[in-house]
């Protein structure tokens, strides 16, 4: 992104400058130019053409009038492959555009048409027959009929940029193959283990594995019981050694049907099952599954057997049946006793099937059984309540069917109890509930952080602070009742500073009985009537904030970490602000008494100030950023999971945004307090990023020359001449109405000198002092002062504001 803003103003400064020198080598100022200086000129127009080369940067001008490519480049011939002399014969921009492209160029020249300017990228076709990606700004130039005479464009060659994006878009492809991979391969492991079939796989007649299902159903307790021995060996039919290799070649051509077998479990017991099974060629190896049909084999017998017995398969049936008439009870089976709470069916006699309904869906059930009974349908199966014996209301989900051959208006109904799954439902819900709410809490108290550890960059009195502190705490926590003390070690006088005049009783006994000096920092206490964190001690004196009351949000963990943490962001600052308040106190002394600030005095405050700007950088840059960047890495791993539902995968895009807009403007911030890598990249870098990052929020161009500039100066004139600098684009851009800014750093002898200049309004010397201070043109000035340099205020050429600076080298 960085290289891509600096090709960007290159690009600006370069199209500035050719246009400059192409007009001077069109008109050759006839008038007003010499000879020698049209030489110069031409000169200086063919080193930029070689500079242009070597940075890959392609000028041209397009006459609409003869429809021609005119005055290109070498780096435009470089970037097209054809020559001088090809432009001339009449070859046009349209021949050597991408197919593909064609119709984006099409729109392109139609806004250039109606004089718009026009920046993009596209395809072009090299004179060698390859493909390359450009980087295009081109600009049309009207005659006075306002239609459009000339275009003059520049192009950059971006290929090896889209060939890496597309090589790190292949790497990006393969990852994701490979997790899904993973995924797929974990997917197929648990459907294997949860599968209620059971699976088993043998490889020369020995059992390599056997889910967990087959090992319930053999009655094994773990793998090692059946791992190893033959599976023939479990079957209890007799099979002649004729039929198992008749078998296993069946299996190999894959015309096994499914067969129903009696197996030997561990303890000796019969399980009947049925089984197939599959050979895989591959490994050589032969899966079987079977299934336990124990149940249904002997509910077939049992349907072959007498009433006595079709009534005790409804006895061991697992869920709850009842036989009704006339909603009176004719018979429950003993999975209906545990259900209803009741051990004895005498217990039913005189009851209703209504007696165990809940009041309010009475209704509803009359009506879908009453159907049952008139129409003889099955009714749909229906969630309910049920009321229990013992008055506990359940879950349940039931389905009525008519028996029409026992008796009028009779029918069975059919009960499952699903208050399990209920619950499971219900706090499924109450967890995604609570995802949204966690990830809602947390970004808006992390937005509370940021917030107030920006308004803290500006604040140099305790007051100030004090103020701030509280008026955060009454936002997030939603209380009118917080305070802010000070209280003295010694007398345990207590004075309010801000906030609610009434403190809680308990919350004062309880700092008294511990006293202040005791207490440690940034650590929340809770007691009866309210909560005390201490946030700073300083010449004998503590202060604490007090919240009075019940606070709910306070139970909440998230709070009370939110809390300390904007507590331990106070207490960094809070001595620094009280020794920075002492000074301003002997500053305002100063000022009252027309005295200068001593040379010591002000190099102290301004290597304080910058001390205090390192340390607030460094804080945000090792707490809040990497914090931030570790939620949004957490949060992006959630966002990922293709299980999440759309809804809620849709709010959580929306807070990884947030975040990434966070983390942005915490970089940002971190670079305006400390620039980045000053001592150990230099003040001529540092300052290229300065102007870099300016541009991209001014409209004023920057030229800066520092070929003559010497870095070897102090670590204080360093910092000292990058304020300097940013004091001066920051007043171009509130107050200059500048288009263009020059800057120039240069080293004479054992002096560095610093000259700004600018087409804007300039500066009225008949103002007043104190509005020259709002330009912080009082603030360079003591800057200069403490490196022992010199500063001069004049009108620039172009009738702007033009400032020269001269320090000491060391």
């Amino acid at each position: 992104m960085c290289n891509y803003f600096l090709g960007t103003a290159t690009l600006i400064l370069v199209i500035l400058t050719t246009t400059f020198t192409m007009f001077l080598y069109r008109y050759r100022y006839p008038r007003r130019l010499s000879r020698q200086s049209l030489d110069l000129a031409e000169g200086r127009f063919h080193m930029l053409d070689e500079m242009l080369l070597t940075l890959d940067v392609g000028i041209w001008s397009y006459d609409i009038g003869t429809r021609s490519i005119m005055n290109t480049s070498l780096a435009f011939q470089k970037i097209t492959g054809y020559s001088r002399s090809d432009f001339s014969d009449g070859l046009t921009w349209e021949t050597m555009i991408h197919p593909e492209d064609m119709p984006l160029f099409q729109s392109l020249v139609h806004k250039l048409r109606h004089g718009e300017a026009v920046h993009t990228e596209y395809r072009i076709i090299h004179a060698e027959g390859d493909i390359r990606w450009v980087q295009v700004k081109m600009i049309p130039t009207m005659n006075e009929s306002r239609q459009t005479a000339r275009v003059d464009g520049i192009a950059i060659d971006i290929t090896s940029r889209f060939r890496m994006e597309e090589a790190l878009y292949d790497i990006t492809e393969c990852k994701k193959m490979e997790i899904a991979l993973k995924e797929s391969m974990n997917r197929y492991r648990r459907l294997v283990e949860m599968s209620p079939i059971a699976i088993a796989v043998c490889k020369e007649r020995k059992l390599m594995y056997v889910n967990p299902a087959g090992l319930r159903i053999l009655g094994a307790a773990g793998p090692e019981d059946i791992l190893g021995t033959d599976p023939w060996d479990w079957v209890l039919n007799s099979y002649e050694e004729w039929a198992r290799k008749r078998h296993a070649e069946l299996i190999r051509k894959g015309h096994v049907f499914p067969e129903e077998l009696s197996l030997r479990r561990v303890d000796g017991a019969r399980v009947d099952v049925v089984t197939t099974a599959l050979y895989d060629a591959e490994s050589t190896t032969i899966e079987i599954f079977f299934e336990d049909i124990t149940a249904r084999k002997s509910a077939e017998r049992a349907l072959m057997e007498s009433d006595r017995i079709n009534r005790h398969i409804l006895d061991i049936a697992p869920v709850a049946m009842f036989l009704h008439s006339d909603f009176a009870y004719i018979y429950a089976n003993p999975a209906g006793f545990d259900l209803l709470g009741i051990t004895d069916v005498a217990q039913l006699d005189g009851t209703s099937f209504l007696d165990v309904i809940p009041t309010d869906q009475i209704e509803f059930v009359i009506s879908e059984v009453e159907h049952v009974y008139e129409s003889g349908m099955t009714s749909q199966l229906t969630e309910n309540k049920l009321v229990r014996l013992d008055g506990t209301i359940i879950d349940i989900e039931a389905v009525t069917t008519r028996i029409p051959y026992i008796g009028h208006n009779t029918a069975l109904t059919i009960i499952r109890d699903i208050t399990e799954k209920k619950k499971a439902e219900r706090e499924r819900i109450a967890a995604e509930r609570l995802v949204r709410e966690s990830e809602d809490r947390y970004f808006r108290l992390q937005m509370s952080l940021d917030r107030f550890s920006s308004d803290l960059f500006g604040m140099v009195k305790i007051s100030e602070l004090n103020a701030r502190i509280v008026q955060e705490i009454q936002e997030v926590l939603e209380t009118d009742r917080v305070s802010l003390i000070q209280i003295n070690h010694q007398s345990l006088h207590i004075k309010i500073q801000g906030g609610c005049k009434v403190l809680p009783p308990g919350v004062l006994t309880a700092i008294h009985n511990c006293g202040p000096e005791h207490i440690p920092l940034c650590t929340l206490f809770e007691m009866c009537d309210g909560y005390f964190v201490k946030i700073g001690e300083m010449n004998g004196d503590t202060s604490m904030v007090c919240i009075g009351g019940e606070v709910p949000l306070l139970m909440i963990q998230a709070k009370k970490i939110w809390l300390e943490t904007i507590s331990r962001y106070a207490s960094v600052l809070y001595d620094n602000f009280r020794v920075i308040e002492d000074l301003t106190r002997e500053l305002d002394k100063l000022g009252s008494s027309q005295q200068i600030m001593p040379l010591w005095l002000l190099r102290l405050m301004l290597h304080l100030s910058e001390n205090e700007r390192k340390r607030l950088s460094q804080d945000l840059h090792d707490a809040a950023l990497q914090e931030q960047i570790i939620w949004y890495r957490k949060l992006n791993q959630i966002v990922s999971d293709h299980e999440l539902p759309e809804g809620l995968r849709r709010q959580l895009e929306e807070i990884e945004e947030g975040l990434l807009d966070v983390i942005y403007q915490i970089r940002i911030t971190c670079n305006e307090l400390r620039p980045p890598l000053l001592k150990e990249e230099g003040l001529e870098r540092s300052l290229e990023a300065l102007f870099e990052f300016t541009q991209l929020r001014t409209n004023y161009s920057i030229q800066f020359d520092c070929s003559n500039f010497d870095d070897d100066i102090s670590d204080d004139h360093l910092i000292g001449l990058y304020r300097i600098v940013q004091e001066l684009l920051a007043n171009a851009t509130k107050h200059s109405n500048a288009t263009e800014v020059k800057l120039t750093l240069s080293t004479q002898s054992d002096e560095v000198s610093l000259s700004y200049e600018d087409n804007g309004i300039g500066i009225d010397r008949t103002q007043k002092p104190n509005q020259f201070n709002n330009m912080g043109i009082g603030g360079m000035k003591e800057r200069v002062r403490s490196m022992n340099g010199k500063i001069q205020f004049e009108s620039s050429d172009s009738g702007g504001l033009a400032v020269y600076i001269q320090i000491t080298a060391k």
